[in-house]
């Protein structure tokens, strides 16, 4: 388990520095919520970065939630680097805790399987996740 939380901090470490290298330059968020879906899709436009599927599990000994995402390049060229960002919500629709995945090296048309974690999450009944920075 250590070494998950390891592994974990690195990567959270390395995007933070590959933020602070590139800026913000094209940051392009789609919400994953089939009202944004369906509302880029009567634009006849794909988002760049499509949410296709996603799938919750929590890991109650350390309050941990992980949201499997299956992406999507919808653009013609490589994309570097991409990061998610889950916000997860209460009943009463306050925010409870955040998390983050990111990838690397997405090429066009392919499609991967994101990690987003968000730790010390609790009392959580919804959760909601969006694109944050894509770099090419």
């Amino acid at each position: 388990m250590k070494r998950k939380v390891q592994h974990l901090f690195s990567a959270l470490v390395i995007s933070g520095f590959l933020v602070a290298a590139y800026g913000s330059g094209e940051d392009k968020k789609t919400v994953s919520t089939e009202a944004s879906l369906n509302q880029e899709a009567t634009e006849n436009e794909k988002p760049e970065v499509e949410i296709l599927k996603q799938t919750a599990n929590y890991e109650a000994t350390m309050d941990t939630y992980t949201v499997h995402c299956r992406v999507k390049n919808n653009s013609d060229e490589l994309i570097n680097y991409l990061d998610l960002k889950a916000t997860f919500y209460n009943k009463k629709g306050d925010i409870v805790g955040t998390g983050i995945g990111n990838a690397a090296n997405l090429a066009a048309g392919a499609e991967k399987t994101i990690d987003v974690i968000g730790f010390d999450i609790q009392n959580a009944e919804n959760y909601e996740v969006e694109v944050g920075n894509v770099l090419k």
